[in-house]
């Protein structure tokens, strides 16, 4: 190896000296290639239209807004075609920003000129053409020779270390400046280690690398036949191919024996460098060539290695030019492969390096995500203690007052004779006295009416509403009690607490009141009373009590976050759980909530905020509180007079599965309390000798007695089932409730108008004209009347029809419902002047957007059915589902402000009676069914959670093989997914909030359409507000409020202002107006700059949009890096998944599968669609599917009579099964697209019309439209010419 004390190298910086030398200067061989790529592009009358050179610039891969910069500087006249000039003009700019360079302001007049051959400074010097000079300019040289002195820097460059040869990466070629000549370029002396030399090569290659694009870079790189033929791509070569003339080889073989006199096999540096210097060379040649020889960067040369070298010296002394990289058949045939190995290693190594550096970033990612979850939980538990402990301070003076009064009084009137004022002596009260019988005693439970503070060691420190263990037994006082609480003892006063009632909760002793529990990281006590402890600690749980636990660990006791561990096994603690009715039903797809019927009973858990917790059963989750009420005391007590209670006996074993439910052994007798839907019975076990225990239990496990009488009550037979056709609710005991749809077991059918049957656990008598029998309930007769075709389906098709029919029955009643809600509730509520606008649409939110979303699926399904004949039935609709679904965003916004609605509507109930009386007034119209308004504003929430069921249904009855499978399998996943997407709309409150904010307080006059923010955007799904503040214009500093969303960027300017001082933005009492400055900039066209010196104190930016750039200053450094960040983040999610939306479609259109032929379809021209524009005007596109496959036509502006020409093709999978669908939309920019007709035609009509004449030519009316119908030319060409079986 080289002796690094012996010899050091030279680290300098060539600058090229740009004598008549211009970057934007086009050479003759570049206009060369152009014009050769110009030929290939097949251009017409010496032009390339606008499409042809647009594919060819995108395959750059720049972003579109810079490549419409490059078309607006290259196009010099404005025609919107290209000839050979402004064509070579364009790729000369595109090769300049791949390269980095900033675009020019306006076009340099040299790159108008003609270009002439040019004298460079390597041609002048004998050094050739160099490929991508300026590109190389600032790379490092390695010398093997001392510094020469040094030279006037045109840029200064700083010394580096000494050090050896640096060990360059084979595939990393240090380039050079070949046969240059040394009084044109400015070195500076200094050293260099190898690690710096390393990693400064390869931080150059990267930045190359990344800013260079292989296509285009082919087409401009200019080489000279010299340079070419040195780097081409020769086919490989055996040993026996090597470059080095066989003369050479011998000549240096020799020369290389007589300076290695050790025979060590390699000649270090100052072996080599006398062979060397004979040459004259320049430094900076010498040092190409042993970076060039040194192929496996040891610091030696090898025999091949210098034979190699040697030979480039005789090419540079020729005046060839070196090559910027060793040539694969200068490479030594024993070295050959060590390059390819080395350059994976290194790229393996730096995939390495960023995978350990992603799982770094998670993990503190994560770390921080539960230190701030426990932050912010420590904090609100320290914002409750101080609440809490004022409200216990205010209530004790309040009560010591009160009692001192009371004692007073007693004390005047002689009711306390001989008794000390002083209440709370401990010699006044007697010490407890625990005997065997008390210890075994049943502890009763009191609730603490008021927060008490001891005052000595004897007495027991209470909060308000905490529960206490008390034993009545104890010998006391009068007055006082002794009791337990979190573990310690003493005595209260009896006028603190009162005791449980019966009547209205359900209690559990405790089974295990300790716990263990695993801590799940570490945690740090915050206060005296916390607990800390490390991950892995085992700890005792000795209480809990909402998100916070009490518990041990090494002789320490005190509070932590429950979040932070996971107990080891069921929790039980004495509980008290109060019963509550449900008001109404309540349904959720959220899985963590529990469903109910109306009239149903809860036990309530946890009561806290708006979200309560209980059980039904084995089920258990959150609800709304205001869902329930109180369950009265006379309904829940099986000993009030005059009520009969039902008995029922154990017929199966079953262990509780969680504290609610009860463990039954076979005999045991069950007081039934109350009967829910779900067939879960709340009950009270008969246990003899032992405390009576409430609790859940199933219907299945137990049979009813008679009343008064041991005797079991046989079960009944079923009869038959039947279909409820309406709602029916019980009037008397005897009867049962039912809703219509619900599937009835008849038990007897002795009374011909009150029949006996059995509805989710419940037994009952129910009239007779309320029901139907299932036979004649099939669904399909409801829309097929031809029974011969009835008779002719299978089971699972008529099962299919009836569902497809239940999905339009009950949209048509759903579309009823919202328009009845328009007519009977918003139109009398507007007239009357008790709301205001803003209060009105808070409550009726997009009601409308709602009503148009179900009327286009309703027409869609409406046209299929029309289009298949009356009472025949429905091949396909998984199509139209899919399609509309995707456009039923407008739930989300109502969904997401719903609960503000109710809310408010709440909020005018209770405070005016005169509006309640109203609502209720209004309610009465027979049309709705005794529902009040509330109800209809719950319907779309109902109705987007069925979509899933009822598309399941149908997709369930469908076959694999059918065509509509597929279709049906997209539309569940798009209703599935749009129930996810309200959900998460209801989640981010915040966000939806805040888009009302700016809808309500920004004024968009400007924007042709009427700009909806809380919506769908284009294809990001729904909108997000991503960054929002004050920027300033730079050169007027005119003040301008931001909105960046996830789609595109807002300028706004504060209009008006009422209030004296500024207000903040999304403040709820803000009265400030906003009005749009500029349009709206759309992320996908927009490209943000940081300044030309970043390092600049002044905080601007610049955002190029199309032919515009604005220049805004924000606030500060860290609010700029802020906005450029977000902006730029936001602009490539929004391409990406443009370009990811196009490809699916395209592989959608591309896939060829088993098909039988295809259809041409072109679509020629619409006239007399419907106006949707103000001015009378419409922007029509016409969408064309076939199942999965579809295509979409450019839109035409203002205009009812667009001619298209659009043309496709569809593959045919089944000639009898496949439908072509044309829908005409209007183009909205802001707003869904509006719905302008639709047709249908089968393909097998096609075939029949077509009939071997040739392609079809028909006007299609549109249906579902006042006006409107469409030409098109259709061409059928079947690969199969076989019947169809």
């Amino acid at each position: 190896m080289l002796n690094i004390n012996k010899i050091s190298f030279t680290f300098s910086v060539p600058v090229i000296v740009a004598v008549g030398f211009n970057i934007w200067a086009i050479t003759p061989e570049e206009r060369g290639k152009h014009d050769k790529q110009f030929d290939s592009l097949a251009p017409t009358l010496g032009y390339l239209s606008g499409d042809q050179a647009r594919k060819f610039f995108l395959q750059s891969g720049l972003p579109t807004a810079v490549l419409a910069d490059i078309w607006a500087l290259a196009d010099i006249g404005k025609d919107g075609k290209m000839d050979r000039l402004e064509f070579s003009i364009a790729m000369k700019l595109i090769k300049l920003q791949l390269q980095g360079q900033p675009l020019p302001s306006s076009l340099p007049i040299i790159m108008k000129q003609t270009p002439t051959p040019a004298m460079t400074p390597s041609s002048r010097f004998g050094m050739g053409s160099m490929p991508n000079l300026s590109a190389m300019s600032v790379m490092p040289i390695l010398t093997a020779f001392p510094a020469a002195p040094a030279m006037t820097s045109l840029v200064p460059v700083p010394t580096l270390i000494s050090g050896p040869l640096p060990q360059m990466p084979s595939s990393l070629s240090v380039p050079a400046l070949p046969n240059g000549n040394a009084n044109l370029l400015t070195p500076t002396p200094g050293t260099v280690t190898p690690s710096i030399l390393n990693s400064c090569a390869n931080h150059h290659f990267a930045q190359m690398k990344k800013h260079t694009n292989h296509l285009f870079l082919n087409f401009h790189s200019s080489n000279s036949s010299s340079t070419t033929s040195l780097a081409s791509n020769s086919p490989k070569m055996n040993a026996s191919d090597w470059a080095v003339p066989q003369s050479s080889r011998l000549k240096y073989r020799q020369q290389f024996n007589s300076l290695d006199k050790l025979m060590s096999g390699y000649l270090s540096g100052p072996q080599v460098r006398n062979a060397l210097t004979a040459s004259n060379l320049t430094q900076t040649q010498l040092a190409t060539i042993w970076a060039l020889a040194d192929v496996d960067r040891d610091g030696q040369l090898r025999a091949e290695e210098f034979i190699l070298a040697m030979h480039l010296v005789d090419m540079a002394k020729t005046g060839r030019p070196l090559p910027l990289t060793l040539p694969s058949d200068l490479v030594p045939p024993s070295l050959r492969g060590n390059a390819e190995l080395e350059k994976r290693r290194l790229a393996l190594r730096e995939e390495e390096r960023r995978e350990e550096e992603r799982r770094r970033q998670k993990e503190r990612e994560e770390r921080e995500q539960k230190e701030r979850e426990a932050r912010e939980m420590e904090l609100r538990r320290q914002r409750e203690e101080e609440r809490r402990i004022e409200r216990q301070r205010e209530l004790e003076r309040q009560r010591e007052e009160e009692r001192l009064k009371e004692l007073e009084r007693r004390e005047a009137s002689g009711a306390c004779k001989g008794r000390p004022l002083e209440y709370y002596s401990k010699a006044s009260r007697l010490q407890p006295v625990v005997t065997t019988e008390a210890t075994c005693a049943a502890l009763t439970t009191y609730r603490a009416l008021y927060p008490f503070t001891a005052r000595n060691s004897d007495e027991l420190t209470l909060e308000a509403d905490c529960l206490i263990e008390v034993d009545e037994s104890t010998v006391r006082e009068t007055g006082w009690l002794y009791g337990s609480y979190r573990g310690n003892s003493g005595w209260f006063p009896e006028s603190y607490a009162e005791r449980c009632s019966k009547g209205t909760q359900t209690e559990w002793t405790a089974t295990n009141s300790q716990s263990t529990a695993v801590a799940l990281c570490e945690w740090s006590a915050k206060t005296d009373s916390h607990l800390g402890f490390s991950k892995d600690d085992i700890i005792t749980v000795l209480e809990k009590q909402e998100n916070w636990c009490y518990g041990e660990l090494n002789e320490s006791r005190g509070w932590f976050p429950y979040i932070l561990i996971k107990l080891n096994c069921h929790f039980l603690f004495v509980l008290i759980l109060l019963e509550y009715v449900a008001l109404y039903t309540y349904e959720s797809p959220e899985s963590g909530d529990l469903t109910f019927c109306a009239d149903d009973v809860v036990l309530v858990t946890e009561r806290e905020g708006e979200w309560w917790r209980g059980c039904i059963g084995d089920q258990s989750g959150l609800f709304p509180s205001n869902y329930v009420k109180p369950k009265e005391p006379d309904t829940a007590n099986p000993g009030v007079p005059g009520k009969k209670p039902e008995i029922a006996q154990v017929t199966t074993a079953n262990a509780a599965k969680t504290p609610e439910q009860l463990s039954l052994t076979p005999g045991q007798l069950i007081v039934v309390l109350h009967k829910n839907s779900n067939s879960w019975w709340l009950g009270e076990l008969q246990a003899r000798g032992k405390k009576r225990k409430k609790g859940w239990f199933h219907s299945s496990n137990v049979r009813l007695l008679e009343a008064n009488s041991g005797k079991i009550t046989p079960a009944s037979q079923p009869l038959c089932q039947v279909i409820a056709m309406y709602d029916y609710k019980a009037a008397n005991k005897d009867e049962m409730s039912f809703q219509k749809g619900q599937l009835i077991t008849v038990l007897n059918k002795d009374n011909p108008d009150w029949w006996k049957g059995e509805v989710a656990g419940v037994i009952g008598l129910f009239p007779t004209n309320y029901v139907k029998m299932t036979t004649e309930c099939d669904p399909s007769q409801q829309w097929c009347a031809d029974l011969l075709s009835l008779d002719t389906m299978g089971s699972e098709e008529r099962k299919r029809q009836g569902y497809i029919h239940e999905l339009i029955q009950t949209e048509e009643s759903y579309l009823e419902d919202l328009e009845l809600a328009l007519e009977v509730f918003y139109k009398p509520m507007a007239e009357s002047g008790r709301l205001t606008e803003a209060e009105m649409s808070m409550i009726f939110v997009n009601w409308r957007e709602l009503i148009m979303c179900s009327t286009k699926l309703l027409k869609a399904l409406r046209v299929r059915k029309k289009m298949a004949g009356e009472r025949m039935p429905v091949q396909v609709v998984g199509d139209i589902l899919s399609s509309e679904l995707s456009h039923m965003q407008a739930y989300i916004r109502f969904c997401s402000c719903q609960l503000n609605a109710a809310a408010l509507l709440q909020q005018k109930t209770d405070k005016s009676a005169d509006f309640k009386l109203f609502l209720k007034k209004i309610a009465s119209n027979y049309r709705c069914k005794g529902m009040p308004l509330s109800s209809f504003l719950l319907k779309p929430m109902q109705r987007i959670t069925r979509y899933p069921l009822l598309i399941k249904n149908i997709l369930e009855n469908t076959p694999s093989t059918h065509a509509d499978h597929a279709n049906l399998q997209a539309a569940l996943e798009q209703a599935e997914e749009l129930c996810s997407q309200v959900n998460e709309g209801v989640r981010e409150k915040e966000n939806s909030d805040r888009l009302e904010w700016i809808q309500n307080h920004v004024l968009c006059d400007g924007v042709i359409e009427h700009l909806v923010f809380n919506s769908l955007t284009n294809c990001l799904g729904p909108r997000k507000l991503l960054h929002s503040g004050k920027l300033h214009k730079t050169k007027s500093n005119k003040e301008l409020w931001a909105f960046l969303f996830n789609d595109f960027l807002l300028l706004t300017y504060t209009s008006k202002q009422f209030s004296s001082g500024p207000d903040k933005l999304f403040n709820p009492n803000s009265n400030a107006q906003y009005k749009m400055y500029k349009t709206p900039v759309f992320l996908n066209e927009v490209l943000v700059k940081m300044p030309s010196d970043p390092s600049s104190d002044d905080p601007i930016f610049h955002i190029s949009h199309i032919d515009r750039v604005y220049t805004l200053k924000a606030d500060s450094i860290y609010e700029r890096t802020t906005w450029v960040q977000k902006i730029k983040a936001a602009s490539d999610n929004f391409i990406e998944t443009e370009k990811l939306k196009r490809e699916k479609a395209y592989q959608a259109r591309s896939q060829k599968n088993s098909g039988i032929g295809r259809l041409l379809v072109t679509v020629l021209e619409a006239t007399e669609l419907k106006p949707c524009k103000p001015n009378g005007k419409s922007n029509p596109y016409c969408e064309l599917t076939m199942g999965a496959q579809c295509y979409t036509s450019r839109h035409q502006p203002d205009t009812l009579n667009p001619k298209w020409n659009f043309n496709c093709h569809f593959f045919i999978k089944d000639l009898y099964q496949d439908v072509l669908c044309l829908t005409i939309f209007e183009r909205d920019q802001f707003s869904p697209d509006d719905f302008l007709g639709r047709t249908e035609v089968p393909v097998a009509t096609i075939k029949k019309d077509q009939d071997g004449k040739g392609p079809l030519a028909r006007r299609l009316l549109l249906h579902e439209v006042p006006t409107g119908e469409v030409k098109v030319r259709l061409d059928l060409q079947l690969y199969d010419q076989t019947p169809h079986p």
